[in-house]
């Protein structure tokens, strides 16, 4: 892993967050294997590269624009390109994010047009036929409104014709008449970690084995051996936080459980789905807010309801925010309880009068941790409580 920084005559400003909920604001100094750099208003700090959750520029990304073609590599790399070519089993990519080569090994698929006209039913066919990992290459073609293919070898591919064997036999198809391609991987090759995520301003996704800030362009190289250049303001973020940080608003509990305060016979679905709980957003579609701080992840619930995550494993700690939303925190209160494999971990009535509870709960070896949002001193009269980044770490 080589990650090397040089300064460049003018440095984009940066929110970098960590693991442990630190955040800093600056401009991006020096980033390399000792770390991140940021240039801050109280001076220089420094930040270990396993402690990043993840770097954002301060100045949103620019806009997304139309490609012709989507590619995914085998090290999931996803590329919105502009044009897609093979020669001699080397595949070359040309993209808004530079000019790429690599063996077609490295190829998982592509799929031509634009991202952002894709027919969702034949979306959803495409999922299907991907997900079906085929035994030979696939050419995928469109016949009236649905998706179909053909098994064979794909071999040289320019602008206007792919080479497809079929029976033994090369039959050139114009590109107009393909849908997609598909490339068999029948033994899947070992690749270097990565040790973070860029996502360009267009939804690409650049896995990050190599890169250096020269001028204002990030220069990149992903475990497949793809190289990249993105001019800094096309970054939309950096993420270092794979398989050491999970949201719980990304993960699907494995019980959801709400009571109302008046009981009913049988709730309706209309009342349960008024009632379920939130995931980064409130009760009314709006932000998670509290003391006037935004959450972009979280959780929102309301008396009664409970939650039960089954938690991955080799994770140490819970961290979140706890508190009545700002919209109801003048009435609001909560009876929290949160249980660590039946043990409970911390309990204390949740009130909008009071400063919002930061909580850090040891859950090392922690099977299943259950939220319980009871009734408080003020039974249902805005009970809405914000789980503000609700996540575990390792």
């Amino acid at each position: 892993m080589i990650l090397a920084t040089a300064l460049a005559a003018t440095t984009a400003d940066f929110d970098v967050r960590t693991l442990d909920g630190q955040s800093a604001s600056g401009r991006l100094t020096s980033l390399d294997a000792g770390g991140l750099v940021l240039e801050t208003a109280d001076g220089p700090r420094t930040f270990a590269l396993a402690d990043l959750a993840t770097v954002n520029p301060q100045t949103p990304a620019g806009t997304r624009r139309d490609a012709a073609l989507w590619v995914e590599l085998v090290d999931d790399t996803g590329l919105a390109a502009d044009e897609y070519t093979v020669k001699s089993g080397k595949a070359s990519i040309r993209s808004p994010l530079g000019e790429t080569e690599l063996p077609a090994a490295g190829v998982r698929w592509v799929r031509f047009g634009a991202p952002e006209r894709y027919d969702p039913k034949l979306t959803e066919q495409w999922r299907e036929i991907v997900a079906s990992q085929p035994a030979s290459d696939l050419l995928v073609v469109r016949r009236e409104e649905a998706l179909d293919y053909l098994e064979g070898v794909l071999r040289d591919i320019d602008a206007e014709t792919c080479q497809f064997e079929l029976d033994d036999e090369v039959i050139p198809v114009k590109r107009s008449k393909i849908a997609g391609l598909v490339y068999a991987h029948p033994q899947q090759r070992a690749l270097p970690e990565s040790v973070g995520m860029l996502v360009a301003a267009d939804g690409s996704r650049l896995p990050i084995l190599e890169a250096r800030l020269v001028d204002d362009t990030l220069k990149l190289t992903t475990p497949v051996g793809a190289s990249f250049e993105v001019p800094l303001e096309r970054i939309a973020r950096l993420d270092f936080s794979s398989g050491k940080l999970a949201y719980l608003s990304d993960l699907e509990p494995e019980k959801v459980e709400f009571t109302p305060l008046v009981g009913f016979a049988e709730p309706s679905d209309a009342l349960l789905d008024f009632y379920h709980y939130r995931r980064d957003k409130g009760f009314a579609g709006q932000p998670l807010r509290l003391e006037g701080k935004v959450f972009k992840k979280g959780l929102s619930l309301i008396s009664r309801t409970q939650l039960v995550y089954r938690l991955p494993d080799d994770y140490r700690l819970f961290r979140a925010t706890a508190g009545i939303d700002d919209a109801t925190r003048e009435t609001g209160s909560v009876q929290l309880v949160i249980k660590g494999d039946g043990k409970t971990l911390w309990e204390s009535e949740v009130r909008g009068v009071d400063p919002p509870h930061k909580l850090e709960l040891p859950v090392e070896g922690v099977k299943r941790l259950e939220i319980l949002a009871d009734y408080g001193e003020s039974l249902d009269v805005g009970d809405r409580l914000d789980l503000g980044d609700a996540h575990v770490t390792k």
